[in-house]
C-alpha cells in the first residue's frame, strides 16, 4: 500500500464497516456501498463532502483535531482507534539539519 495515503485507506475501511442504522440514518432501498456513503460521513461530521473526499484521496492529509474527533465519533471509533487516526494525520516529523558553513582556509597572509 502507498504509505502516503494511510489516512485515506483507514477512513475508507472504517466507513465501509459503519452501518447507516448505527448512526441513526434510515435505510431506504438498495445501497451500492456496504457502509456509509462519503456524503453521509461528511454531513454527520459537519464537514463538506469535497473536503472528506480530499481526505480519502490523500490530497489533504492533515485535518484539524476537531475534524478528526468528529470523524472518529461518526465512525464509532474507540479510544485506541481514534488515537491511531490522529497519529495518521499528524504532520511528519522533519529533522532539521544544521546548515554547514563552508570551511574557510586561512593562508599564510591571514586572508581567505
Amino acid at each position: 500500500m502507498n504509505q502516503t495515503n494511510e489516512l485515506g485507506a483507514f477512513l475508507r475501511a472504517r466507513r465501509d464497516l459503519t452501518r447507516p442504522e448505527v448512526v441513526g440514518l434510515a435505510v431506504r432501498g438498495r445501497r451500492r456501498v456496504p457502509g456509509l456513503r462519503r456524503e453521509e460521513v461528511a454531513q454527520l461530521a459537519g464537514i463538506s463532502s469535497e473536503y472528506y473526499l480530499r481526505l480519502e484521496q490523500g490530497r489533504d492529509q492533515h485535518p484539524s483535531a476537531q475534524v478528526l474527533d468528529a470523524l472518529a465519533g461518526v465512525l464509532g471509533l474507540e479510544a485506541e482507534a481514534a488515537a491511531y487516526l490522529h497519529r495518521l494525520a499528524a504532520a511528519p516529523v522533519r529533522r532539521r539539519t544544521a546548515r554547514r558553513r563552508p570551511e574557510r582556509v586561512l593562508t599564510a597572509f591571514g586572508s581567505s
